[in-house]
C-alpha cells in the first residue's frame, strides 16, 4: 500500500491498477489535517472507506464529511478534492470505467450511475472490508476472492444503489472537463509567475468577470483559492525537502514576497514555515 498524501493533483488523474488487478487497491493515513489534495477527476469509479477519523470530500457544489466505517462513491469524471480535518485512516478502492463497463454492461454513464453516500450499506462496507483483509494476505488464492469481492460488490451496487438516467449537473460540468484541464494545466506551468485571473482569462479567451464565475462554480474553489493551493503545496515539499531559506522557497513558489508566503502558510498550518519546519525535524 502507498501514501498518497503529497501527490498533487491538478487535473485529470490517471489510475495505474494494482499489478495483480484490473483495479487498484491502496489505502492512506494522513497526520496532517490542514494538507489538502487539489481539486481533480478520473474515469474510475472511486470508492472510499474511512476506517478511522474523518475525509473530507469536496465537491464543485457540496462537501461531505465521511467518518469511521463510512463509505461514499465518487462517480466517474466528478471533480473532487479531499482533506482529512483530525488525522485519518482511509482504504480507497479505485475502478476503472473499462471494468465497470464490463460489470454493467456498458450501462454505466448512459443509463445509470450510482448513488454516492453508501454508509448506511453495512453490505457493501463488509465487502470492501473482506477485499482488504484478502488483499492484505498476498497470495494467489486470495488474489482469486479479491476477483469475487469486487464482482460481488458491483452486484450489491447493481441491486440497490443504482440512479437511473444521468445526474444532470455532474453531466454539464463533465462538458467542461477538458477545458478545465487545459486551463489548470497553464496554472501549474506558470504559477511561478505573477499569475493574475485576468491573465488566465484572456489566455483562454474569457471574459475576467465570466472566467471567475465558471472556474468556481465547476472547480468547487476560486481561481485565487487554487493557485494558491499549488504555490502552498510547492513550497510545502521544498520546506520538507531541502535546505532552501524561506525566502527563497517563497520565491521559488511564486509568492510575490516573505509576507505574503508567511500570512498564507499560516492561514493553513496554522504555524509559521519556520515552526512548521521545526515541527517535522527537519
Amino acid at each position: 500500500m502507498k501514501e498518497r498524501e503529497d501527490m498533487l493533483m491538478t487535473q485529470h488523474e490517471m489510475i495505474t491498477p494494482n499489478k495483480n488487478y484490473p483495479f487498484k487497491l491502496f489505502e492512506f493515513n494522513s497526520e496532517d489535517s490542514s494538507r489538502l489534495i487539489l481539486p481533480h477527476w478520473h474515469n474510475s469509479i472511486e470508492i472510499l472507506l474511512c476506517l478511522e477519523g474523518v475525509l473530507e470530500i469536496r465537491l464543485s457544489q457540496s462537501t461531505f464529511h465521511l467518518t469511521e466505517g463510512g463509505v461514499y462513491l465518487i462517480n466517474s469524471n466528478i471533480i473532487h478534492s479531499t482533506r482529512t480535518p483530525r488525522p485519518g485512516h482511509v482504504f480507497v478502492l479505485q475502478v476503472p470505467l473499462e471494468f465497470v463497463q464490463q460489470c454493467t454492461e456498458n450501462n454505466y454513464g448512459k443509463k445509470i450511475y450510482f448513488q454516492d453516500d453508501l454508509s448506511n450499506n453495512n453490505k457493501i462496507q463488509q465487502n470492501l472490508l473482506a477485499v482488504r483483509q484478502l488483499d492484505m494476505r498476498n497470495d494467489l488464492s486470495s488474489h482469486a476472492l479479491v476477483f469475487a469481492k469486487v464482482y460481488e460488490l458491483f452486484s450489491r451496487l447493481l441491486a440497490t444503489e443504482v440512479i437511473n438516467g444521468p445526474i444532470i449537473k455532474e453531466a454539464e460540468t463533465v462538458k467542461k472537463l477538458g477545458q478545465l484541464s487545459e486551463i489548470n494545466t497553464f496554472i501549474k506551468k506558470h504559477y511561478q509567475e505573477n499569475l493574475t485571473l485576468e491573465a488566465v482569462a484572456t489566455q483562454f479567451n474569457y471574459n475576467a468577470s465570466y472566467f471567475s464565475r465558471f472556474y468556481k462554480r465547476f472547480m468547487g474553489i476560486s481561481f485565487v483559492e487554487y493557485l494558491n493551493s499549488v504555490r502552498i503545496n510547492a513550497a510545502y515539499k521544498l520546506l520538507l525537502e531541502t535546505d532552501m531559506r524561506i525566502i527563497d522557497i517563497a520565491n521559488a513558489s511564486g509568492f510575490g514576497n516573505v509576507k505574503s508566503f508567511y500570512l498564507m502558510f499560516k492561514k493553513q498550518f496554522q504555524l509559521s514555515p519556520q515552526q512548521y519546519r521545526k515541527k517535522q525535524g527537519k
